[in-house]
């Protein structure tokens, strides 16, 4: 509007100069012609001067509208992505283990994923920093911006440090079950199987010296075997006990159920190899 008004003196300004310099032509004019026109000249420069700080600064609030609106949909995006993220890290950062392989590869898998989100949300972050630099006099936004900020590098903060604890968590839990499926599953069920070949033979009716030293170096080997295999057990032992720290509460109490199974079995299979 101001603009508009101005822009109509202007124009009015420039019909009176003009008007007053047809008037120099004429033989009878006013004494003090040339001063009323000096005096249109300068009101004519004083608008047109004025008129280009209008113009500059009209630019300058266009531009500044433009950051402002472009400001406010970076942060229709980021906000509730932070919002999001706050309340994942929250109860990512109050659990503590897994209650299993396949938990443990889960909560792996999904943090992975938020972290590729973060990334790809990095970009909106940054573009809205740099429009907050060209934002003037919008203090409640500016303090909005700066909030969000804060913010989203809390987030980067707490994300980085539950990384390298579902990393190693998600790789305990794999060595874990390698281990436990290559010691029970394997070394144990063919102990067992040996050891019940064994101890199925009634040595009070051996009567025959050939089948009795045949017993004796199986029973030689078996003990050997199993000696061999102690190293194994110790090593189950140790992924067992590194693995508690990334262990539910409920993941606790199957663990110790599992280690007293195969504490069980082992003791039976060295005694019954000692006793025969």
């Amino acid at each position: 509007r101001i603009r508009t008004e101005l822009g109509e003196h202007l124009h009015s300004l420039s019909i009176l100069h003009s008007d007053g310099t047809n008037l120099e032509s004429l033989r009878s004019r006013p004494k003090d012609l040339q001063n009323v026109l000096n005096r249109l000249t300068q009101l004519r420069i004083l608008a047109e001067t004025t008129s280009g700080k209008v113009n500059q600064e009209e630019e300058q609030v266009v531009e500044c509208r433009t950051h402002v609106q472009t400001s406010q949909r970076y942060i229709q995006q980021l906000q509730p992505w932070i919002d999001q993220a706050e309340n994942y890290l929250t109860k990512r950062l109050d659990q503590i283990g897994a209650l299993n392989l396949t938990e443990a590869k889960q909560l792996y898998d999904k943090h992975k994923d938020f972290l590729e989100e973060r990334r790809r949300m990095l970009s909106i972050y940054n573009n809205l920093l740099v429009e907050e630099h060209n934002i003037i006099d919008q203090y409640e936004l500016k303090s909005l911006i700066k909030s969000l900020s804060t913010r989203w590098l809390e987030i980067v903060r707490k994300s980085d440090e539950l990384t390298p604890r579902y990393d190693k968590q998600y790789s305990s839990w794999l060595l874990f079950e390698s281990e436990l499926n290559s010691f029970r599953d394997q070394i144990l069920d063919e102990l067992e199987k040996r050891v019940h070949a064994i101890v199925s033979i009634d040595i009070n009716k051996l009567f025959d010296l050939t089948r009795i030293n045949t017993l004796l170096n199986e029973l030689r080997v078996l003990d050997e075997n199993i000696h061999n295999h102690t190293s194994n057990y110790n090593r189950f032992h140790k992924q067992l006990t590194d693995l508690r720290q990334y262990t539910s509460t409920e993941g606790h109490r199957i663990l110790h159920e599992e280690q007293m199974s195969i504490e069980t079995r082992w003791h039976q299979i060295n005694r019954f190899t000692a006793d025969k």
